[in-house]
């Protein structure tokens, strides 16, 4: 029972920092980096860990976090459509979480009870290229300023730190991290009652990332906020190889209820970091690449 809760502890403080970081880096750093982070795989490693039957944990993983990217991709360029528009920004968000919570709970689902007749790793991987480079075609929105928070990107970390504080320490910033801890704690409880392959679906539910989308949509217009759906669907690339290196590494943990456990979380937290700063590091540069290309294609068809 003690390691259980603290489990359910650390799932929640982790998921309340990616909520917390995803806010503040679509608000004040860099919408693109955002993006590929509103997938941030921090639930699937302790989803992978405590399940019964890795494996059928990590395979139900690939299959939803392409739904995910699909349904935020949707969530962000359809942020304004859903009524009362002349409500309040905290109304808003609630009805824009629901609304988009629902959707996710009928879709992911469907991918489960479907996910024998799909592919495995590589073949989500295959399909996810297939999707990105499709939506990049179609849908990428070049911009001669596409670093605009250029200038914030230099500010010492102890300047990040106090304004990510300052970013939630009002009112409705604290109303939104008790909302968020709520719904949080109300999955946690679902995870405990299900089979792998369940326990896969929800550990891959992206909480922080629709909670981030609903917040942002509130508090940032839209013609801005859009530069996040660019590279929404760079994110289950990251999450797909970082769920088939971090269940190699927890099938071959030690049998030890204890040694497993602690050596299974220090592994995902450096698995974790190195994800994160290789998404701080290429996301920039694969934006300035498409953003170079894409102008050129549509300046020659123009």
């Amino acid at each position: 029972m003690l390691a259980e809760a603290g489990l359910a502890l650390l799932k929640l403080l982790l998921g309340l920092a990616v909520f917390a970081v995803l806010g503040y880096v679509g608000k004040r750093y860099d919408k693109r980096i955002a993006g590929v982070l509103l997938t941030f795989p921090i639930l699937n490693g302790i989803g992978i860990l405590t399940g019964s039957d890795p494996l059928a944990v990590a395979d139900s993983i690939y299959a939803v976090v392409v739904f995910n990217g699909l349904l935020l991709f949707l969530m962000i360029a359809l942020c304004n459509a859903l009524p009362p528009r002349d409500a309040s920004p905290n109304v808003k968000l609630v009805i824009r979480l629901v609304f988009w919570t629902a959707a996710w709970a009928v879709g992911a689902p469907l991918v489960i009870v479907w996910r024998d007749h799909l592919p495995g790793a590589l073949g989500m991987f295959l399909i996810q290229c297939c999707i990105a480079a499709i939506a990049i075609f179609l849908f990428w929105q070049p911009d001669r300023h596409d670093a605009p928070n250029a200038a914030s990107h230099t500010t010492p970390s102890s300047g990040h730190l106090r304004a990510l504080i300052a970013f939630w320490s009002d009112r409705s910033g604290l109303w939104r991290l008790a909302l968020f801890a709520l719904s949080f704690g109300i999955l946690l409880f679902a995870t405990y009652s299900y089979e792998s392959k369940w326990v896969g679906m929800l550990s891959a539910l992206p909480v922080p990332g629709l909670f981030a989308v609903a917040t942002l949509s509130v508090v940032e217009k839209k013609e801005y906020f859009v530069r996040m759906r660019d590279t929404v669907l760079l994110g289950p690339f990251s999450v797909i190889v970082f769920n088939w290196l971090y269940v190699q590494t927890v099938m071959r943990l030690p049998a030890a209820p204890f040694e497993r456990m602690a050596i299974g979380i220090i592994m995902m937290l450096l698995l974790l970091l190195a994800d994160a700063l290789f998404i701080f590091w290429s996301t920039p540069l694969l934006a300035r690449l498409f953003s170079r290309v894409i102008a050129a294609r549509r300046g020659a068809s123009a």
